[in-house]
Parts: C-alpha cells; structure tokens; sequence
C-alpha cells in the first residue's frame, strides 16, 4: 500500500456558488420518529450510568450507531459497550470490571448475552462495521507520547471487536497494532468497509485512510493555514471534517468570518476536498435558521452530521427546546428534504444524533431518569421531493 501525507493548498476556488433558497426554511413536513427503547440509567448490563460514579454526579460522553438493524453504544466514562436489537434487547456487553459490577452468572449463556471484560479507560466514538464494531479509547500513560515536531499528544486507539464481543486487536496510526492517535475528531466506517480516523493537532487536522483490515491507505494533512477562505482575509473556523462514504473525498464544514468590523455573522459553507486531485470544489453556502422568538433561540448556522450513500448532505440546527430543523442538500447545494424533528424537551440533558450511510438517522437522549433510543427513517424519503 503507498501512504501519502499531502499539504493541502487552495488554488482559484470560485465563491459564486448557488445560495440556498431561504423560503421552506420554517416549512417542511415533520419527520415520524420511532422511540426503539428506553435505557435506564444505572450500573447493570443494559443500564448507562452516565451521571453518577463514585457517588459523585459528573458530566460524560456516550456515542451511538447503527447497522443492518442492531444498535451500538458505548458508555464514554462508564467504560462499558453495548449492542441492542432494535426491540430493545441486549445481545452483546463488553465491560471493564473495575467500573461495573460482574454481571449475574445466568446473564452469560448460549442463546443469551455475549459477556466480556476489557479494560476500557476513556471510551469515545463507536462504528459498526460488518461482522463488528470498532470503538475509541485512551491509552495507558505509558503508551502516551508527545511529538515535538507535529505537537499534540498522541494518546488514542481505535479497537476492534467482533459482534459477540471478541477483541480483534486494535488500529493505530500505522495500522493494525499501530502508535496512537492523537485527539480524534470522527471515526468513520465507508460503504466498502474501509475506515477513516480523523485527528486534530495543533495548526493541523490529520485523516487517516484505511482499508476494511486495517492496512494503511493515505494520510492527509489539511494545514490550518491553508484553509479555504483564507485568500479572502478573513478568519476561518473548522467545524468538523468527515469523508464521504463512497467517494474518495472529505468534507470539510467551515464558518468563514469576514475581515470587517467584529460582531458579523460568518458564512458557513461546506467544502469538499477531491482525494485524487488536492483541489476543492466550489463551496455549498450555506443558510442559517429563522430565530425563534418564542423560544429565544437565535438564527444559528446547521450542524453538518454526514453526507449519504447517494452523495445528499445532512444538515441539522435546533429551532426550540424539542423542535430540530433537518435539511437534505445535494451536491450543487439545492435543498431536496426539509423535514422537522421532534425530541422530547425532557431529554434536554445530552443528544446525539449519527448517520448511517445509507441516511437512517439514529439518536440517543439522555433525561434526569433514563435514556431513550430513537430513529428517523430519513433513509426512506431520500430521493423524494420534501
């Protein structure tokens, strides 16, 4: 396999791209959504105990994802992962011992749940792949390191377990059994298996490309200061950087700040970087939301959260305590879904929403007492006029 490590530069990119019609912004029909499951809140097989540990109440992390039906999380500091059907029922618990309790003798079994330990430290994003799932984790000290000349702390691994819990090894910056990451900003699984690990460094954002066994592909390198926006003199912010599925590309999604009197609003826009090429296409400019004044929720810019299979492009803002606006975009930009989406105003507390490539829109919300696990079926409308 040849790596390849690239210094993106931006050369003649033309900003007279196609704006987004801001009429349907405050229309579009609502999204049905599909509560799968509640997870209650606890320290058991099948609970999340994402508030308390130790006795204390503490802020956490929790990751979500989906595949041919089963559903993936992964307890952040909790240090457990979990695979649901999407009935609700626990098929597959990896824990570490030394933050759970030993689950019940009669939960192991054949025909009942895969149990494991592993010794899980600081658990972060989860994707499923076929036959398995890979999830982000910390190192022990001494595995860290600190590179003096990228700089960064280099302290991340993507491990590798199969669908019953078995550990496959894990994936460094190398490869299969590699040298750890620094900070991941996404983890990725292609629609050909292959996987993309995409890290932040200090003036730099780096995204390694592997194959669906974990041999190398490429490393890209997208300077900070050879971002695009840059030539227009103003300031440019990253948001998040994510590749495209099918494609061999990126998608980089950018607040582009003018250099004018301080206070104006950027202008977001989402960028797509060709693997093959280095160059840039021409940006998506993109919209923001209509304030809300019942609400007080301000115009903001939408979240990027994945672009699918068919090359459409997921945007989402919040529009009130339970109100989310999803946008569908194509390649040129023009909206093609306009849907409203609903989350309970109880489950204010942590959200996530991830994309399935093929555009099942999954999420999981936390509430004071449990955690509910809900989809969209965004995967059926698209392709359909909103």
């Amino acid at each position: 396999m040849i790596q390849r490590m690239s210094h993106i530069r931006v050369i003649g990119l033309l900003f007279g791209a196609l704006l987004l019609a801001s009429c349907g912004i405050r229309s579009g029909s609502g999204l049905k959504r599909h509560d799968l499951f509640t997870i209650p809140l606890g320290t058991l097989p099948g609970d999340l105990d994402w508030f308390y540990r130790n006795g204390f109440r503490m802020a956490g992390t929790a990751d979500i994802q989906t595949r041919d039906g089963l559903v993936y999380l992964s307890g952040g500091g909790s240090g457990k992962v979990m695979v649901f059907n999407s009935y609700g029922d626990l098929l597959t618990f990896v824990y570490n011992p030394e933050k759970n309790p030993a689950p019940a003798s009669s939960e192991s079994g054949e025909g009942s749940i895969s149990i494991s330990s592993w010794p899980f430290r600081d658990l972060g994003y989860i994707e499923a792949f076929e036959g398995g799932f890979l999830v982000e984790d910390g190192v022990e000290p001494q595995r860290r390191v600190e590179d003096s000349e990228l700089g960064g702390l280099y302290d991340r691994v993507v491990l590798r377990f199969d669908r019953d819990g078995s550990y496959l090894g894990h994936l460094g910056r190398e490869g299969l059994g590699g040298s750890p990451f620094p900070y991941i900003s996404s983890l990725d699984v292609r629609e050909d298996g292959g996987i993309v690990v995409t890290c932040r460094i200090p003036g730099a954002w780096m995204s390694y490309w592997f194959d669906a066994d974990g041999h190398p592909v490429t490393t890209i390198r997208i300077q900070e200061d050879q971002l695009p926006g840059l030539e227009e003199g103003g300031i440019v912010a990253v948001y998040s950087v994510i590749p495209d599925p099918v494609k061999w590309s990126l998608h980089i999604r950018v607040d582009v700040y003018p250099d004018t009197q301080h206070g104006e609003e950027p202008d977001p826009r989402l960028y797509t970087l060709d693997l093959t090429t280095l160059e840039y296409a021409d940006p998506i400019i993109l919209t923001y939301n209509s304030p809300n004044p019942d609400t007080g929720i301000p115009a903001v810019p939408p979240e990027y959260i994945g672009t699918t299979v068919d090359g459409s492009h997921m945007m989402i803002s919040p529009e009130g305590a339970d109100i989310y606006r999803l946008i569908l975009l194509d390649a040129q930009g023009r909206i093609i879904q306009n849907r409203r989406l609903r989350v309970d105003a109880a489950s204010a507390v942590y959200r996530r929403f991830r994309l399935q490539n093929d555009g099942l829109l999954t999420g999981v919300f936390f509430g004071q007492e449990e955690a509910t696990v809900s989809w969209w079926r965004m995967d059926k409308t698209i392709g359909n006029e909103s």
